[in-house]
């Protein structure tokens, strides 16, 4: 069995940082998409080198959670990112 491939940001999106709060914008669609506090961390963490289990390893540190619980919260956070067209790659745990 190969390992999952690491995820990466789309090409075709703008981001706006404020505060915390990261708004994407995908130009093909010209659709805008707010992320909430665990969206936007795991945006920021899909940098085409890191898999589906880095992101919720290095969460589950950040947060001093379970990582069960952060695996939930990422899998939503990249349902959300691929429903929108904002993410290279499918989702693997």
């Amino acid at each position: 069995m190969t390992a999952p491939p690491p995820l990466s940001r789309a090409h075709a999106v703008r981001e706006l940082d404020v505060d915390g709060a990261v708004t994407l914008f995908h130009e093909p669609t010209q659709t805008a998409l707010v992320l909430n506090e665990t969206a936007s961390d795991v945006w920021r963490l899909l940098d085409g080198r890191r898999t589906v289990a880095d992101i919720v390893d290095e969460l589950a540190q950040v947060y001093a959670a379970d990582a069960g619980t952060i695996r939930s919260g990422v899998h939503a956070a990249l349902r959300q990112l691929a429903d929108h067209h904002v993410l290279d790659g499918a989702p693997h745990a």
